[in-house]
């Protein structure tokens, strides 16, 4: 049983992912309709969109009395999006990630004020409706925000690669998120049996497997955004997907769940949290840019942050 489990884990996240880039490029063409912004189509659509697979596992685990899984995914999620997704993407589109205009220092803002959310959960101890719902009204709030930038430049109909339709986009939009919902639930039941198996913490599950699996849409439109040089659009995409995963998926797994989490096992996972989130902050802030070198560091607190998961102790100077 457990083999058929792993097996399940492994299709189904590799299945999720090549449905959300599907998702992504419907979302590309109803963006021109809306005529967004390259910023806003980042954050509040990409974003929006490549965090599905976090919230359709964050839901299914909270309903099934998982809240650990759910917080685990959640900043597991967001760990590898601010370094090992920073540090493929970087490496693989051959280009630096650059920082331009004012919107995305508030961006950078909204992304350190999110990440500290989660220490109220470990004072907690659990999640509730009360904490969903003030991370409900935070999500509102940020992304009416970068929704009134200045629409410096809108997404093309060359831009997005595609010549979908709208009404067709919409439909397909839809056919593909009712797969990712199933997909979620195999992913959720799978990694359960899983963590059971060999005594680990759901929450570390989430973190690790379920994490990486989740990000994968984010890598992939990173990666072609950077290589257009939509630099507004690939920060907009990475940071807006973490601060979604905080407030819009955490936030809607709370709601429906009053399940205990695992205080230790988040407490190690905010760590990481936290050091990812100020690095990121202090090389855009300093440097204007995230490059090669920059990436290499991120991606190596990404290893450290696996190696202490799996039971080694590791230290960051």
């Amino acid at each position: 049983m457990i083999l058929l489990s792993v097996f399940l884990l492994i299709g189904s996240l590799f299945l999720i992912a090549i449905v959300s880039d599907k998702i992504i490029n419907y979302t590309l063409v109803l963006s021109k309709v809306f005529g967004l912004s390259e910023m806003a189509a980042g954050f509040v659509l990409l974003s929006v969109t490549t965090s599905l697979p976090e919230l359709s596992v964050s839901i299914f685990s909270s309903t099934s009395g998982e809240g650990g899984l759910s917080v685990g995914n959640v900043l597991g999620s967001n760990i590898a999006n601010l370094t090992i997704i920073i540090g493929l993407a970087v490496f693989l589109s051959k280009t630096a990630i650059h920082l331009r205009g004012e919107s995305q220092k508030e961006l950078i803002q909204f992304l350190f004020l999110s990440s500290v959310i989660p220490l109220f959960i470990v004072q907690r101890g659990s999640l509730g409706p009360v904490l969903g719902i003030v991370l409900l009204i935070l999500f509102v709030y940020f992304s009416f925000t970068i929704s009134k930038t200045p629409k410096q430049s809108q997404i093309t109909e060359q831009q997005n690669g595609s010549t979908e339709k709208p009404l067709r986009a919409g439909l397909k939009f839809v056919v593909c998120l009712i797969i990712i919902i199933v997909l979620s639930r195999l992913i959720v039941d799978s990694s359960i049996d899983i963590a059971d198996f060999v005594n680990l913490p759901s929450s570390i599950i989430g973190a690790t497997i379920i994490g990486v699996g989740t990000s994968l849409p984010e890598l992939a439109t990173t990666i072609q955004t950077l290589k257009k040089k939509y630099y507004e659009m690939a920060l907009g995409n990475l940071l807006g997907s973490c601060i979604t995963n905080i407030t819009l998926v955490l936030g809607i797994s709370s709601l429906v769940s009053f399940s205990e989490v695992n205080i230790l096992a988040v407490e190690s996972i905010m760590f990481y949290v936290l050091i990812a989130s100020l690095t990121v902050w202090y090389m855009i802030s300093s440097n204007k840019a995230i490059n090669k070198k920059g990436a290499i560091f991120l991606s190596a607190i990404y290893f450290a942050f696996v190696l202490q998961q799996v039971g080694f102790s590791v230290f960051i100077f």
